[in-house]
């Protein structure tokens, strides 16, 4: 096979399956008009096509504003050295940098953690080992809290 070919029926193959991603957009508008002519006032469970519902529920919870909230920090202590830290609070420009830092001068070895900055800031380390045996999970979180902007009477 020569290149012209190949790439002829690369040409060929994509506009095939553009036309199944049309295919199923179309198909999926038709069900979302259909279920919205045929939807009662209250919520109903939703009718099945092949396993698969024919609407999705597009509604979002509504989560609480973390800039009219003071500042959560739960620090607990667990066996050995091993500590679990959960932190919540309104999102700055480089809080999730200072926060690192914070940890990493707190000679803290963080082995699992996940982070989000989506509507607040959130760090949650599951798991995470005090190098210095004198770090204690009260200095842990004042620390923390001072990274954050607060002053330990902020503390919940």
């Amino acid at each position: 096979m020569d290149r012209a070919s190949i790439l002829g029926d690369a040409i060929e193959y994509l506009k095939e399956l553009l036309q199944r991603i049309n295919d199923i957009h179309n198909e999926l508008e038709e069900a979302k008009l259909e279920q919205s002519r045929s939807m009662p006032s209250s919520p109903t469970p939703r009718s099945t096509h092949q396993g698969y519902p024919t609407a999705v529920k597009e509604e979002c919870p509504v989560l609480p504003n973390p800039e009219s909230q003071p500042p959560r920090m739960e620090v607990r202590k667990r066996e050995g050295q091993a500590l679990n830290i959960h932190m919540f609070c309104a999102r700055r420009r480089g809080l999730l940098l200072s926060t690192v830092r914070a940890l990493d001068a707190l000679d803290l070895d963080v082995q699992q953690a996940v982070i989000s900055c989506f509507n607040g800031f959130a760090l949650d380390l599951f798991r995470a080992e005090a190098k210095d045996v004198g770090v204690g999970p009260e200095e842990i979180k004042a620390v923390l809290l001072l990274t954050a902007g607060c002053g330990m009477h902020s503390l919940q």
